[in-house]
């Protein structure tokens, strides 16, 4: 009887880790960047960071990322962003996105997150923020950025 109960334990171990959802993290947090450049000699630094959530045993597979736009004065300092949290799925033949989410934050006294927003369209992620410059009670610089995150039917993102 022993044994009988033994053989069981270790059947159905094997079988829970088989069958068990395995994640595939090929570009697990591997950021990648680019500046866009202000007329002013400012620029947004813009980070993507993909979280791949795939199932190993899922048709369709399952990308997070999250593309992070800062804006940068020309010596340097971080002034405020906008970061777009995008989920999609795709197969292969389609992709779609599935969630999208907005996170904006001030890194200076005198800026203001005036508005922000995020949206979902087809197989994109938005998110668009207002920033605002206070000297006192006035405004003397607005700015705003939008951040898209995309993914294609293969699971690429751009």
């Amino acid at each position: 009887m022993k044994k009988i109960f033994n053989y069981s334990f270790v059947f159905i171990f094997l079988l829970s880790v088989f069958f068990s959802p395995v994640s595939v993290h090929a570009n697990n947090s591997i950021p990648s960047s680019q500046k866009e450049y202000l007329e002013n000699g400012d620029y947004f630094e813009i980070t993507t960071i993909e979280h791949d959530t795939n199932d190993f045993f899922s048709t369709s597979k399952t990308i997070t990322a999250a593309r992070t736009a800062k804006y940068i004065t020309s010596s340097g300092t971080v002034l405020w962003s906008v970061t777009v949290t995008g989920t999609f799925t795709y197969t292969g033949s389609t992709s779609k996105c599935i969630a999208s989410q907005v996170s904006a934050s001030s890194n200076n006294s005198n800026w203001k997150i005036a508005s922000k927003s995020s949206s979902r369209s087809g197989s994109t992620a938005s998110a668009t923020a207002t920033a605002k410059r206070y000297n006192g009670s006035n405004v003397v610089q607005t700015s705003t950025k939008t951040v898209k995150l995309s993914c294609s039917k293969n699971g690429t993102l751009s």
